[in-house]
């Protein structure tokens, strides 16, 4: 089953580009066909993962990344419904190739194994959590960029990043909170100040203070919060993981 991961992640990568292309030519219904073409795909990668391993594949960063892809066209939909942002399709087509294309470089680790403190109730509803924030988080932050590229449309921008982070935060939120909740469990206390921990809350705070920004004096200095929150959320799901200087000693399994 192993041989046919690399072509899956490749195909479901160019749907998705292919789409958010698609839709800058103002063609909606082939853009979004051949966005649920390329979930479908991606969604194929992720029972594969499940079929290998033996149980939810949300264990190392290769896993992680194809169900961080997966989120982005639910969520896609359910604010395409609620906050009509079905215009900004090609941002969040471009966000759902992202994670694929990092995990084509990624080792596989297809035969990972939980470790005993994975082994618990918290383990899918915590990192689905995080996932779906730091997805949406993903988006806000395309849409923050191209403030600058599209003067016409900021107010429109702006609107879109405010809605887009006001559903992340309460999961992001829920994703702390449990996580010091699974922490107790597995560790026998909720905090220990471990360098995920910590860049976590740091996360979290940033964030907190953007929206606290924009209903201030200081709300021009709103964006950097929005850059700074964005540039720690990276740090806390990259390099947290992957450099040795910055490792996190109670989450090194992921």
């Amino acid at each position: 089953m192993t041989r046919w991961l690399i072509p899956l992640l490749s195909v479901a990568a160019a749907g998705y580009l292919l789409s958010g292309a698609v839709f800058l030519f103002r063609h909606k219904r082939t853009a979004a066909g051949l966005m649920g073409a390329a979930w479908l795909v991606n969604l194929a990668v992720f029972v594969l993962n499940g079929l290998i391993v033996g149980h939810p594949p949300f264990g190392n960063m290769y896993q992680v990344q194809v169900v961080l892809s997966l989120c982005f066209l639910p969520l896609f939909i359910l604010l395409s419904v609620r906050d009509r942002l079905f215009p900004f399709l090609t941002y969040f087509a471009i966000a759902s190739a992202l994670p694929l294309i990092g995990a084509l470089f990624m080792d596989k680790q297809a035969a990972w194994r939980r470790m005993p403190a994975l082994q618990s109730g918290w383990f899918v509803p915590h990192v689905l959590a995080y996932l779906i924030s730091y997805a949406l988080c993903t988006v806000a932050f395309i849409l923050l960029l191209n403030l600058r590229l599209n003067k016409n449309r900021r107010d429109e921008l702006r609107c879109a990043i405010v809605q887009i982070l006001r559903t992340a935060f309460p999961f992001m939120t829920f994703g702390l909170l449990s996580g010091a909740l699974w922490a107790e469990e597995a560790w026998g206390q909720y905090w220990s100040w471990d360098a995920k921990e910590v860049w976590s809350l740091i996360t979290w705070g940033l964030y907190l203070l953007y929206f606290h920004l924009r209903r201030s004096d200081w709300r021009r200095c709103a964006d950097w919060a929005h850059l700074l929150a964005f540039l720690a959320l990276l740090t806390t799901f990259f390099l947290v993981n992957l450099l040795p200087k910055l490792g996190s000693l109670l989450h090194s399994y992921a």
